[in-house]
């Protein structure tokens, strides 16, 4: 199936996702289903397969594949990420500490010293505002904030590194404006640690 469902609106896509999955199911055989739509990928695949200029960059099931992809590509191509740049100072007891911009963060992983990191943050385990992770990653400034139904996408710049954007899923009874300077953290449980 090569991208049976991208001319569809949202609506209609979805219901036909459901019908692809019901008719696989009954006939009972395997269905190959290219797709660059990436909800459209997890909500079908029994077993995802991310490719970048024809080789595989990871494979496995599709919560796998989102929660701990193998590859920083795969990372931002399947959802959105905050990625923060690093360097691996210290490797002990299964945990890495990681020299960033914003300061050090200690987190479950192994690394060889001095080795280049990428941190993977999905936008669902950045808490904003008083609420508090067990990782404090700065201050930032909002600069766009979206309904988006049953979330608020939240853009924002790190204070200490500008360059550095944060991407934020805020329930909707969130009071964020843009303009707000907030304290930004997350747990260090839900940071993806990637080779750079």
């Amino acid at each position: 199936l090569d991208e049976p469902l991208g001319a569809l609106d949202l609506k209609l896509r979805r219901q036909m996702q459901d019908e692809l999955k019901a008719i696989q199911k009954r006939v009972g055989t395997a269905f190959v289903h290219v797709t660059h739509d990436q909800e459209e990928a997890m909500a079908l695949a029994d077993h995802c397969v991310v490719m970048n200029d024809g080789r595989i960059e990871d494979e496995g099931p599709p919560e796998r594949v989102y929660a701990r992809p193998k590859t920083r590509f795969s990372a931002t191509f399947m959802g959105e990420s905050t990625i923060l740049a690093g360097k691996a100072s210290d490797s002990r007891n299964g945990r890495v500490t990681v020299t960033t911009k914003l300061g050090p963060i200690s987190l479950p992983g192994t690394s060889p010293a001095g080795a280049a990191l990428a941190l993977a943050i999905r936008p669902e385990h950045l808490v904003l505002g008083d609420a508090k992770g067990d990782v404090s990653l700065g201050t930032a400034k909002v600069s766009d904030v979206v309904f988006q139904g049953s979330f608020k996408r939240v853009l924002a710049a790190s204070t200490q590194d500008p360059a550095l954007q944060f991407i934020a899923k805020s329930p909707t009874s969130a009071t964020i404006q843009a303009g707000d300077t907030i304290p930004v953290s997350c747990n260090a449980c839900d940071i993806i640690l990637l080779a750079d």
